[in-house]
């Protein structure tokens, strides 16, 4: 007993595209959000500037600390250290110069 499968050619056109099962539709809508928003973003350029979220004498304050913060516990583990001492005192001198 065979049967034939009917040779069926479908037109589809992606403009066209409509979702009609709603958990199809919720599964593709966080895709379709994106791809609208990428589509969408060279029209519409946000007016935010990216990357300066800190000026100047802020980010240059937090790398001081930074490096305060690593001086002092660099200190401490060279006090306690028994192994590689005199490698981490050379570190932390070479940090101490360049830092300032």
């Amino acid at each position: 007993m065979s049967t034939k499968v009917p040779s069926i050619k479908l037109k589809i056109d992606p403009r066209d595209l409509q979702i009609q099962t709603f958990t199809v539709e919720k599964l593709l809508e966080p895709l379709i959000i994106q791809v609208t928003t990428l589509v969408n973003c060279p029209q519409n350029p946000s007016s935010k500037k990216k990357g300066r979220s800190k000026r100047a004498h802020v980010l240059l304050a937090s790398v001081e600390e930074a490096t305060c913060n690593l001086l002092d516990k660099g200190e401490k583990i060279a006090k306690e250290a028994i192994v590689f001492k005199e490698e981490l005192h050379t570190a932390l001198a070479d940090v101490q110069k360049e830092s300032k």
